[in-house]
Parts: C-alpha cells; structure tokens; sequence
C-alpha cells in the first residue's frame, strides 16, 4: 500500500513539475477582438471555451469537443471563441478515462462561457467542463490567450456525424469578418 501511495504521489509530483503544456495562440488582433466580446453576427451564438491558469494539470493538453467536432487542445490559460448556431450543442472535453460532456442551450445573438477544468486523476489530470456566468468569465478570459483553431476532422467523434445543425466554426477575428458572417446570414 505504502509503495502505490509513493507511486502516486511521484506522479502528482511530475504532473506540476514538467512544465506547462503550450498550444498555438491566434495573433493580437484576433485575440484583442475576441476580448471585446461582441454579439455574435446575425444567426448565430457565441461560444467561449476557456481553461483557467490553475497551476493543476499545467503540463497537461486536452483535446475539445463541439457536437463531436475537434477543435483543439487547451493548454493552461488559454481560451477558444467558437460560433454555434442556437440550439443544444454537446461539448466534450478529454480527460482521464473517456470524454466528460456538458450540454448547453446556446441563444441566438448571445455569447456562452464554457470552463474548463482539470482535476487530480489516478495516472494523469481528469478534466471537466462547466457554464460560468457571463461576468466572472470575461473577467478571466481578458488574462488569457486566444487559442488557434486546429479543426481537424480525422480527429472528429464518430458518434456525431451527420447531425444537422452541429458542430462549429471559429469565431470572427476582426469587424471585417464579422460583417462578411453577418451579411451571409442575413442574404440566406
């Protein structure tokens, strides 16, 4: 018994000895933008994924997840900006076992706030996703940086595919791209 506790306590050890995970951050502008926290462009909802400089799991990346969608890998103090269209959306985060998934109603011309969270794990950090309240988000996220899309659809859940209405796309990195969004919904 003694020699497992010893294990685990070496791998707690690692686990905030090795470092912090690094993920490619968008550049200045779209991170810049991302913090003004618009409304969403005409027909869509925004979505904020962010992961808290909490020192628990900093050398750990998990992949996210958007109705089975790959995103990326958040790394500590990092956030996504994400639009959805309205409606339930399921997020999934990795963590130690399976993938834990949060179910969110997303509206219409307002932005979500989604955390994600790591926590202690029997080999390696689980991690868990929750909503957090509009204020209290963007207060964090102002610290943070704007994660680089990795969309990667060879790394998609199965599980999703072909469902209508799902998945996401990244949110706009500038009043330019937001207009272009807004003037293709509008002329659909």
């Amino acid at each position: 018994m003694i020699k497992i506790l010893i294990l685990l306590a070496g791998l707690l050890l690692i686990n905030f000895c090795a470092g912090c995970a690094k993920v490619a951050v968008q550049g200045r502008q779209a991170d810049t933008y991302a913090k003004e926290f618009n409304p969403p462009p005409s027909g869509w909802s925004g979505l904020y994924i962010y992961r808290t400089r909490n020192i628990m799991g900093s050398a750990l990346k998990k992949s996210l997840y958007v109705d089975g969608q790959f995103i990326g890998e958040t790394a500590r103090g990092v956030f996504f900006y994400r639009l959805v269209e309205p409606g339930m959306h399921i997020l999934k985060t990795e963590s130690e076992f399976s993938e834990n998934d949060l179910e969110i109603q997303c509206i219409e011309g307002k932005n979500h706030y989604v955390n994600q969270a790591l926590r202690p794990g029997l080999f390696v950090g689980g991690a868990y996703l929750s909503v957090v309240e509009e204020t209290e988000a963007q207060n964090d996220i102002k610290g943070y940086r704007l994660a680089e899309n990795k969309d990667n659809p060879e790394k998609n859940l199965e599980e999703y595919t072909g469902r209508p209405g799902t998945g996401s796309i990244p949110g706009p990195r500038n009043r330019s791209d937001f207009e272009i969004l807004n003037t293709t919904q509008e002329s659909d």
